[in-house]
Order: C-alpha cells, then structure tokens, then sequence
C-alpha cells in the first residue's frame, strides 16, 4: 500500500503540482486562502445615476500611526483601482497618487476640477502585514460621493486575513501552507474584488 501511494504521489510530482518529492520526504504544499468577514454596507444607494460613472479614486487614508503610512495608502488605492478596473465598475476610474489623501472638502473639489462625478475614498482601519511567515490582515471602509451634490452613496467595510500554519507531520508525508510571494497584495486584491462586487450587485438591480 505503502508502495502505490508513493507511486501516485511521484507521478503527480512530474507535471506542476503542489507536491515536492526529495530523497528524505513528501511534501504537499497547500496554498493559502484569504479569509473574508462580511462586507457590511451602512449606506446604500436607492439608485445609480443614468449618466456614465466618470470616478477619480485617491490614496487611502491610513489611521495607525507608521513611518510608512502613506506609501501604504497609495498602495492600497492602487491594488483597489485595479480590482475594480478589472471589474468594470464604472465607466471611467482616473487615480491621482501625487499626494495622501486631503480630506474630503479637497478631495471633492478636486474631483469636480477633472470632471468626475464620483469620488472613491478609501480608510484603512487595520493594516498588518506578516510578509511569508506570519499573519497578514486588512481591514478598509470605503466610502463613494455623488460629486455634483457631495452626498454620500455608498459606505461599505469589510476585512481580510491570510496566515501561515505549522508544517503537519504524517505517516508518509509532510504537509506545509504555502503563501504567495506579496501576501499583502493577495489580500487587499480580494478584499477590493469582494467589495467592488458589493457595489456591483446596487447597478445590476437598475
């Protein structure tokens, strides 16, 4: 038994698998999954413009006092545009990263001076990043304005975590989680896609 089982595992070690064999062992590696809270929506829009949603998005404001903050914030605005982009949200999504955020009277002005009639803003409430070892985990509030009138439409919130665990022993093998290379991006880039398809759903139902 003990001699099919290996044979079973050598022949899926040929091809690209999350299996390694060596001479003292058999390891399966098991990719890491990020792991989503509920996206809690407090504000919601009774309905969405008809006109083209033209949206300026800017760096993310961070609350947690880090040397690195506002490189933070502009990462995290980036990995979010993308998502968004890929989901085709809205019909235009311009991202200005010269600056941190400036607050929400500036922000709005700045929106109306390049034409959109959306801003994104974006509050990241919890940031730890754990790199390949440890646990990383994200916690954002997103909050999208009407920019003709300045009204709030949409205000959303949600986290995400993704962690490593102690290799596992067993008879034959040893089984060991695996993170990607930038675990802080794979975790803001579901959190994004979870949250654009959040506000999705408000379009769909137009």
């Amino acid at each position: 038994m003990k001699f099919c089982m290996l044979f079973v595992l050598l022949c899926c070690g040929c091809a690209y698998s999350p299996v390694d064999v060596s001479l003292s062992e058999i390891r399966y590696h098991d990719d890491a999954p990020v792991v989503l809270s509920e996206l809690v929506e407090a504000v919601t829009p009774r309905s969405l413009p008809e006109t083209g949603l033209r949206a300026l998005i800017l760096p993310f404001a961070l609350r947690q006092d880090i040397a690195v903050r506002k490189d933070v914030g502009r990462e995290m605005a980036d990995i979010f545009r993308l998502a968004w982009l890929a989901r085709g949200v809205f019909e235009v999504m311009e991202y200005d990263s010269s600056r941190p955020w400036p607050g929400i009277e500036e922000a709005m002005a700045q929106a109306r001076a390049r034409g959109a009639n959306i801003l994104v803003s974006g509050n990241v409430s919890q940031f730890f990043e754990g790199s390949r070892t440890g646990r990383t985990s994200i916690g954002a509030t997103v909050e999208i304005h009407w920019v003709p009138d300045g009204g709030l439409i949409w205000s959303a919130a949600q986290a995400a975590t993704m962690e490593s665990t102690p290799d596992k022993d067993f008879a034959l093998f040893r089984s060991s989680r695996r993170l990607p290379e930038d675990p802080t991006y794979a975790v803001m880039r579901t959190l994004s896609r979870s949250m654009a398809a959040g506000f999705a759903r408000h379009a769909a139902q137009e």
